[in-house]
Parts: structure tokens; sequence; C-alpha cells
């Protein structure tokens, strides 16, 4: 692509050198190691490394052109240097003209919030595939399109490589993308520029406080997607939540309200909301619930279990009225999602023992958990929860999680996460500090070993929920990642006592 059309697109403060408009660029880049001949690099500042430290390293790779927000004292006539106020946004501006602006051809529906995105993620993309929309998937699970499975190494992409895969879906046919956008992407404007159709609040709780520092500013970060909506698009909100009137009060966008009632109060949709969901019962097997809306109310049977899995339900329903999906097609659709990987995934012995995965690895998430697991089992059943938390991040939720999980279950085992750089000993001892006195409590620090012994402790009639990673395959530690799956060793643990047996 010429350089003459990306700087339609971007306006430099400053200009150092000769700008060749003819000039072919062949790559927009943010990674040193990624330059090759002919690319443009743009130095971003982060929060380990800053782009501008390794700009000469770009230029020996074949960078022309360097946008940075500081030009270098650097004397090479060859280089091309465009000075801006924010290279972040520069490369949001410059990476959705370098692929074509395909993102404007196709429906964007954003969802952001503390818990919740992957599972509502997933239902969306479910709806509208049922409703022959072919759809891509950007989530923490990873980056799904016309049968390709992609890792995900941020929930959001960098802003380039989130239009690399735009750009990707577009050419293999998709006409919609449902992505997670997370606070991260929101703040560091990798999601600037885009024109969403429709933007979802989950819920607003006790999360990236190492990042965001307080909850107005976790807040503050959420509200941003809300006010880039305009007038055309909906804004889709859980107004069960106690951030959602905040989210969406700049917001321009058609706003449509969703909330949950357990009352079993078959009364139709009354209150301030547009769609709502009244449970009728939850069993350990799925939910029955009637799904009402300002003009119709129907019973409906959901394999998702819990509260929080019922509004991610309502959200995906107020989704399909704001596209003009029918009811009946919608609700299609929503029965038609596959189980997520770690999201309340059921793992079963042969013996009907049963173990919950999840990937609840906040406070919040895992009281709600934890709040559905007690509503499943019998009265003599006990919870065995199995968790950690994860190293170089927010350490304030640590002795949360661990009162939590201690309220709430009859044993306790704490456990590693992804401990990262940090002692995972260090880990643990903030954990423990908030563990009741009360509660039958371990603490083994080798999470294969942590789950093993819940399974040992494990009858029937219980159930084990080992929490905190989910989908993730791996287990972080020093910078390495070791294939760890809690569902696979589950599995392993199971086969080897019925072998035993």
């Amino acid at each position: 692509m010429r350089l003459k059309f990306l700087l339609q697109h971007m306006v430099p403060m400053e200009i150092k050198g000769e700008i060749n408009e003819n000039q072919e660029i062949v790559a927009i880049c943010y990674d040193s190691r990624d330059v090759q001949e002919d690319s443009i690099f743009v130095a971003i500042k982060g929060y380990q490394s800053d782009g501008h430290d390794f700009i000469n390293q770009a230029i020996e790779k074949g960078a022309k052109i360097v946008v940075c927000e500081q030009i270098p004292k650097i004397h090479n006539s060859d280089v091309l240097f465009l000075k801006v106020s924010d290279t972040r946004i520069a490369l949001a501006e410059l990476s959705k003209a370098f692929y074509e602006n395909v993102c404007d051809h196709m429906m964007l529906i954003g969802i952001t919030g503390t818990n919740g995105k992957t599972t509502t993620a997933y239902l969306i993309k479910s709806v509208l595939e049922a409703n022959d929309i072919k759809t891509g998937l950007i989530a923490t699970t990873g980056y799904e399109f016309d049968g390709q499975h992609l890792e995900a190494h941020h929930t959001t992409p960098e802003s380039v490589d989130l239009h690399r895969l735009f750009h990707e879906m577009y050419k293999s046919g998709c006409k919609a993308v449902v992505l997670e956008v997370s606070s991260h992407a929101l703040v560091l404007h990798r999601t600037y520029g885009l024109n969403f159709k429709i933007g979802v609040f989950t819920n607003l709780s006790h999360d990236h406080l190492d990042f965001h520092k307080t909850m107005s500013e976790y807040a503050e970060a959420k509200k941003m997607l809300f006010d880039s909506l305009d007038q055309h698009s909906h804004a889709i909100i859980n107004s069960d939540d106690e951030y959602a009137e905040f989210v969406i009060k700049d917001c321009k966008a058609q706003i449509l309200r969703c909330g949950v009632d357990e009352s079993k109060n078959m009364g139709g949709n009354s209150g301030n909301y547009d769609v709502k969901a009244q449970v009728f019962s939850y069993q350990i097997n799925g939910t029955s619930v009637v799904i009402a809306d300002k003009h119709n109310a129907m019973m409906h049977n959901f394999k998702l279990i819990g509260r929080f899995n019922m509004i991610n339900i309502a959200l995906t329903y107020a989704v399909g009225n704001a596209l003009a999906i029918g009811r009946l097609d919608t609700v299609r659709g929503l029965m038609k999602c596959p189980t997520v990987r770690g999201r309340m995934e059921q793992v079963w012995s042969k013996d009907h023992r049963c173990a919950i995965v999840d990937y609840s690895h906040t406070p919040d998430a895992l009281e709600n958990v934890l709040e559905v697991l007690k509503q499943l089992i019998p009265e003599e059943g006990r919870i065995i929860t199995v968790f950690g938390c994860g190293g170089n991040r927010d350490k304030t939720k640590r002795s949360k999680m661990g009162h939590i999980a201690s309220q709430s279950s009859e044993i306790v085992i704490i456990t590693s996460d992804n401990p990262r750089f940090e002692d995972p000993e260090k880990i643990l001892d903030d954990i423990e500090s908030g563990v009741s006195e009360a509660v039958q409590f371990y603490r083994i620090s080798d999470r294969n070993s942590a789950i093993r012994k819940g399974v040992t402790l494990l009858g029937k009639g219980d159930v084990l929920l080992v929490a905190g990673k989910g989908h993730e395959t791996y287990q972080e530690i020093k910078g390495q990642r070791n294939h760890f799956d809690d569902k696979e060793i589950l599995e392993m643990i199971f086969e080897e006592q019925e072998n035993l047996q």
C-alpha cells in the first residue's frame, strides 16, 4: 500500500525527512523484532518497555518510516520520522487504513464487563450464525472464523493485530464480528476508530486494579465503549449491575435494559426492563427460564446454569431484538450454542461424581459460581473449591477470594494459578490471610497435586470446583508457559481411579 493513502488517515504534528508519497509500505509494526524492509515502525510506550528505545533496531531491520512521540537524534537521510501526540492512536489509524478499512463493512458487536464476556460472545455468535450471518469471534478463549481457531494472546489484540484479523475474517466471508472489549484495550486505544453496531455491558466488579488503580477509573474505562456509539447503534446493558447507568450516561445509542428475576413470579416483563429472564428452576443439567420482552414471554430450557448465565442469555436475546431477528430464531440460536470451554464446564467420573472447571478469577465471579453450586447440590453434599490467584496482577483481590471461598465451601484447597514472576508461596500467603479458620483447609502449591487432593475428597453428591484458569492450557511460571489443563488433569485422575477399581 502506498504511503500517500496511509497519510490521508493520520495527521502528524511534525515531520523530519522526505516524504515519498508513492513509497510502498509492506507492514505496520509496533515490535522492532517484526520489522521487515519497507515497514512503518510505530514506537509505543508500554508499561515494561518503550518502543522509542528500539527505533535503531527497527531502522537496522529496514523500517523506512518511524512514527513516534519524540523524534530521536538519529542522522539517517533515508528514514522519515512522523511525530504524533499519541502513537497508540496513530497505530490504530494506520492499521485500519492499511487493512483497507474492512471493519467498516462488517457488523461489529463489542462486549465489555468484568465477567461473562466470553460466554455472551459465544451466545451472540451462535444466534447470528443460526440466522445465516457468518461471524468471526475475538475472545479470551481464542479467535475463531471460517473453521479456524487461533490462540489468543490478549482478550482484545493490539490494534494492528486486530485489523489484520478483521481483514482475514472479511476475506473469508464474515459479515459480522463479535469481540470482547477489555478495559485495557479501551484505555490503550486498541479499538480506537471502530464503529460498533452494538455495545454490550455485562457487569463491573473488582478486577484489574493493578492497572486502573480504582473502581472509578475501571468504570470510566468501560464507559469509553458506550461513549463511542452513535445514534444508529444499540447499547445493551445489564440493568441489575450498579454501574449500568453510569456507563451509558453519555451514550447516544438506543438503549436496551436487561435483567434477571429469580422470584418465580411469572408475571411477564414488568419494571424497567426491555428483556427479562425469569428463572423457574436451576438444575445441574440446565435452567428453566421465561424470556420476556415487551411483547412476548415464553419458557425455555437452556443448558447453561446460574444467574449470571441467565443475564448473558437475556443480553443475547436483546441483541436479537436490536437486529430484528425473530424471537424464535434468536432462541434457536441460543439453543445451538456449544458449551464454552472453561465456563462452568462439567467433568464427570463414571461413578457419577462431578467436577466443574471455571474461569472465575475475580471475587465476584467466584462468589457467583459458588452461589450457583449451593443451589444445585443435595443438602448433604459438600462444595470443595480448588483455586489460586495469578502473579504480577491485582494483589488486593487475593484475600477477598480466600474469604469468599471459605464462606461458601466446606473444603478449600488453595494452590498456584499462573504465578508468573512472583513467589507462589507469597501469593498463597495473601490468599490464606482471608481464609476463615472454620473451614477445612489445605494449602498445596503444586496445582496438579491440589486437584488430586480435591478428587480424593470428592464423594457422591459433592461437587469439586476447580477455579481460576478455565480454558487455559498452560501454567505461566517465570516467563515460561508449561502445558497445564485443569480439565485434562481431572479426566486423567478420574480415569486412574476407575482403573484401580
